[in-house]
């Protein structure tokens, strides 16, 4: 599969909410999506498109300031799960980084999303922390990560 990344527009933000939904037990609203999209200074929204259909994939959203940067979300359409999505927009964002001159990158997670968590550390990210009960909607701790790079 080839994917096509490229900054979300406001006509993306309708597709990109429905996978937010489907994605996460708190989504982020449409607006609060579009701060992201929007602000082109400290923070971007990304796409992922299959090339072929133009079908959205998934996608990431990031802010940065002076040489570190948090995702704060990074999601992928179920369908197209566990098939190294994930992996391949960790790549980009690390090939970002490096062009931005970033050295740390953070993150933090659900401690229920197995998955997730499991594919930070196999990347690189270790583990720095833990809010307790950070989550409501389910109550959960939130692990927060950190890649080097």
């Amino acid at each position: 599969m080839n994917i096509l990344l490229a900054k979300a527009k406001k006509e993306d933000l309708e597709e990109v909410h429905e996978i937010e939904i489907a994605s996460f037990p708190d989504p982020w609203s449409v607006d609060s999506l579009w701060a992201f999209a929007s602000d082109e200074t400290v923070r971007t929204l990304v796409c992922a498109r299959e090339e072929k259909t133009g079908e959205l994939v998934g996608y990431y959203a990031l802010q940065y300031v002076l040489d570190e940067a948090e995702i704060a979300i990074i999601a992928v359409k179920r369908k197209y799960r566990r098939q190294g999505l994930g992996r391949y927009l960790l790549d980009r964002i690390v090939e970002w980084a490096k062009e931005k001159e970033i050295t740390k990158i953070h993150l933090e997670v659900r401690s229920e999303n197995e998955a997730a968590a499991h594919l930070y550390r196999t990347y690189g990210f270790e583990e720095v922390g833990r809010r307790k009960n950070y989550y409501e909607a389910p109550r959960d701790d939130a692990i927060l990560f950190r890649l080097s790079i």
